[in-house]
């Protein structure tokens, strides 16, 4: 009996330092949550591969116009890797009322009227100081429309232009 409560005992005392000394280690410290850590994030890699980076898909009214764009726009054949920690549209909607850096931008607005009474109002951004093109003619033109209630002056809109500026297009 004394033996028996003397084993048990030990094996207490031996469990209780056991613990201790996980304790202070911290969960990434122990094998088990660094094996956790490891494992999601292979995970997360193998499924952000395999299905969010993808190759866009072109819906177009014919041939030529596919044909055309892979042509000239060669970006439209190569994978699109998303952001890989905001990656899916919805999130993104959620998460931009909080990156709110609006960097300036100074626009020239061309007003046209249509013929059914109505107006078109375009924001040009010239990008006149740029050394990559500085003949007018040559200088590559982007069409960026935001989205259906935005306007030219939405921080996405605004950090392409900057983007765009940096490249040399207007």
């Amino acid at each position: 009996m004394v033996t028996l409560e003397m084993n048990l005992n030990i094996l207490t005392r031996d469990l209780s330092l056991y613990l201790e000394n996980q304790v202070k280690v911290g969960i990434l410290g122990s094998g088990v949550g660094l094996s956790l850590v490891l494992g999601f994030s292979a995970a997360y890699a193998f499924y952000y591969l395999s299905v969010v980076a993808k190759k866009p898909q072109l819906i177009t009214g014919g041939e030529k116009l596919c044909h055309f764009l892979k042509a000239h726009c060669p970006v439209v054949s190569e994978t699109y890797y998303p952001t890989f920690w905001c990656w899916e549209g919805r999130i993104q909607t959620l998460i931009r009322p909080f990156i709110t850096a609006k960097p300036w931008v100074e626009y020239r607005n061309e007003l046209i009227k249509t013929a059914d009474g109505g107006q078109i109002s375009l924001d040009w951004f010239d990008n006149d100081d740029n050394a990559h093109y500085p003949d007018v003619a040559t200088r590559p033109t982007i069409l960026l429309l935001p989205g259906l209630t935005g306007t030219s002056r939405e921080s996405y809109i605004l950090h392409m232009i900057k983007q765009s500026e940096e490249l040399g297009y207007r």
